[in-house]
């Protein structure tokens, strides 16, 4: 009878070891500028409105050459489950305009897509510099940043991506969920308050409405995305 109860305490338990280990983590990495605007929709609605898709993907060489094309430079860097890519300025490497991080989900399945930030400031200090085109889009590097990320889990045998738009104000939570629609995620559910989403709430740390897509479908979609901010930037 005290079975499922059981269940939970050993899920909730597992969690609670493996977030501790991502904390450790956290506490590794040099905290960037306290004064940087958090970039809560790292891909552009308007970018994915009517954009269709493609049967094409790019390797992470087709993808580090189309931001060298644009002035910027992106890595990716791994500690155990947990990873993070940070772009920053071609012409100064010292200037971090962003970056992406999350972790490998036990499981072997689903990549946790868990923050996002793109430095305003220093992305107007960058555009002083004629080289600098930040991305091909007004919106900026945060697609490249999310396209690295990806192809990180799926080489890494993951198929699912999954986040969760952060339910902390009305008005900010609906866009973000909308935003997220039109860039191919599908809603989930509803993370509440409630005893059933006690997992999830640890996974996430917060309440809000959890979306997911499969990964092969993303890369895709912001492939042809990314091909057709690179025509355009051919014909200049």
């Amino acid at each position: 009878p005290n079975r499922p109860f059981f269940q939970i305490m050993k899920m909730t338990i597992a969690l609670l070891l493996f977030l501790a280990i991502l904390a450790l983590h956290a506490k590794q990495v040099t905290s960037w500028n306290a004064h940087s605007v958090v970039f809560r929709e790292p891909f552009s609605t308007k970018l994915f409105l009517g954009s269709g898709s493609s049967d094409e993907m790019w390797t992470e060489d087709q993808l580090l050459n189309y931001a060298s094309s644009q002035g910027l430079e992106i890595s990716l860097t791994t500690l155990g489950p947990g990873y993070r890519a940070v772009v920053r300025a071609k012409q100064n490497t010292t200037q971090v305009l962003g970056y992406c991080e999350g972790f490998l989900r036990p499981g072997g399945e689903v990549l946790h897509l868990d923050k996002m930030e793109v430095f305003k400031k220093m992305l107007q200090r960058a555009s002083d510099d004629k080289t600098f085109c930040g991305g091909g889009t007004i919106y900026g590097p945060s697609l490249i940043l999310g396209y690295m990320c990806l192809l990180y889990g799926k080489t890494n045998g993951y198929t699912t991506a999954e986040f969760l738009a952060i339910d902390d104000e009305e008005n900010q939570h609906r866009k973000l969920v909308q935003f997220y629609k039109r860039s191919g995620f599908e809603i989930i559910k509803y993370v509440g308050d409630d005893f059933g989403n006690i997992p999830d709430r640890l996974v996430w740390g917060g309440r809000g409405t959890l979306m997911r897509e499969k990964i092969d479908t993303l890369l895709k979609s912001w492939t042809a995305t990314l091909q057709r901010a690179q025509k355009k930037s051919s014909k200049k």
